[in-house]
């Protein structure tokens, strides 16, 4: 009877050691598709990591960009700057004068304006004056034929 506890054990044991077998057999396969998932997982990381260099090389390259449209804002802010500047001093001064002699051009022509009335009125005259006498010289010239 000893030998059946035996022989049952051993079968016990036997078969507890296929258990461990197969047990071990799945942990291996678990490792191995864990092992897997983990390639695939740094090769992700990898793609990433070159990604966000590719995104650091762009936003280097923005800041660059950036910096240079800032010096440029800067340079044309200047120039707006002196064009302002030469505006006040020397165009705004021309316009000023350009605008007196304007109102001296007027006041030329207003005074041109008046003594070429003085003059009309003084042609008007002598032209009256004209027919006046042409009519007299007529008159005159008839009474001396009637004579």
């Amino acid at each position: 009877m000893e030998e059946e506890k035996i022989l049952f054990l051993l079968e016990k044991i036997n078969n507890n050691i296929g258990n461990l077998n197969k047990a071990i057999t799945d942990l291996r396969s678990d490792v191995d598709s864990v092992k897997e998932e983990m390639t695939g997982l740094k090769s992700e990381v990898y793609s990433v990591k070159e990604e966000m260099t590719g995104l650091k090389s762009e936003v280097y390259s923005v800041k660059e960009e950036m910096t240079g449209l800032k010096s440029e804002l800067h340079t044309a802010k200047e120039e707006i700057k002196k064009l302002g500047t030469k505006i006040d001093n020397e165009i705004a001064d021309k316009i000023r004068a350009l605008f007196d002699d304007r109102q001296i051009v007027h006041e030329k022509i207003d005074e041109i304006s008046e003594k070429i009335d003085r003059v009309q009125m003084d042609v008007n005259n002598m032209t009256i004056k004209t027919l006046y006498h042409d009519n007299k010289i007529l008159e005159l010239g008839q009474k001396l034929s009637n004579r």
